[in-house]
């Protein structure tokens, strides 16, 4: 239900807001035709992510699974996703949707509040998307993380920024979201060091991480644009 009014007052400012910076990256049509996706950027994302074939890949909060399916197709069959939840309710919904979409190589996790319970040395992208700003003590999360981390592995973010403009900001519950500053300074005290920062998004911040002590990457990729005045 929270997603069907995101995307009905979405519909209703967009035509009365052409000039909002935030708007520009809103694929109006695609809200209309298939909801989240004008959005989300769902096959923009995952071509950012540059996934390989036979990656280890796992969602933490992986929520009513809607990134499963895209990412079970970037893995391929050789490959494994790792969906991850903490609740019942969206466990066991997980799993019905794991067997119904036939994703033989999805594997649905029970996590807990201070580790996500994935195989050591294995994971080769740990992604969220809504979820950062819900986990508690994240520093001490994501230092958690690491062993879980193959060599080379990369962390990415994908949250609701602090500083959305309206009528953005109004479809946000309160403190449903992050500052991607602050966000990016805990994942340093983590142990990670970014490796990218994507402002593709209208209303999230999208950031890539590697550990410090991973072998030397290349320069960040940075792709920010201009933003609305944050909220006081």
């Amino acid at each position: 239900m929270k997603i069907v009014k995101r995307i009905a007052l979405l519909l209703i400012v967009a035509v009365a807001s052409p000039g909002c910076t935030a708007f520009g990256k809103l694929d109006t049509w695609g809200v209309v035709t298939a909801g989240r996706d004008g959005w989300q950027h769902p096959d923009q994302v995952i071509e950012t992510l540059e996934i390989e074939l036979g990656s280890r890949v796992a969602e933490i909060g992986a929520g009513d699974g809607y990134w499963i399916a895209r990412l079970s197709q970037a893995v391929g069959p050789q490959g494994r996703v790792y969906a991850v939840e903490v609740e019942d309710d969206k466990i066991e919904a997980l799993e019905r949707r794991v067997a119904d979409e036939e994703l033989s190589n999805v594997v649905v996790v029970r996590g807990g509040y201070d580790d996500p319970n994935l195989p050591d040395g294995e994971i080769d992208l740990a992604m969220t998307c809504l979820t950062y700003h819900h986990i508690e003590k994240r520093p001490a999360y994501f230092a958690r993380l690491r062993v879980d981390l193959a060599p080379g592995a990369r962390v990415a973010h994908l949250d609701d920024r602090h500083d959305a403009p309206p009528p953005f900001r109004w479809l946000q519950g309160n403190g449903h979201w992050s500052v991607p500053e602050e966000l990016h300074a805990e994942m340093e005290e983590a142990g990670y060091r970014r490796t990218g920062a994507y402002d593709f998004l209208p209303i999230q911040s999208f950031q890539v991480f590697v550990l410090k002590e991973a072998s030397q990457e290349p320069a960040e990729r940075v792709e920010l644009s201009n933003r609305e005045e944050p909220r006081p």
